[in-house]
């Protein structure tokens, strides 16, 4: 029985992480943050790879 429980909480945190991932991505920002990104999405427009590099 206590398996279930950790199971159930664990999918609970998994799908509300993955559901909030998938909001940013439609709204057009990095999932991962401008370190990742190529400079394409909404948050890092104009910026050049040097200057996503430089961000924490």
């Amino acid at each position: 029985m206590g398996d279930v429980i950790i199971i159930t909480a664990l999918a609970i945190i998994v799908f509300f992480i993955v559901r909030s991932q998938l909001r940013r991505l439609r709204r057009g920002q990095c999932g991962g943050g401008c370190s990742g990104c190529c400079g394409s999405c909404s948050g890092c427009v104009g910026m050049t790879k040097e200057k996503t590099e430089e961000l924490p």
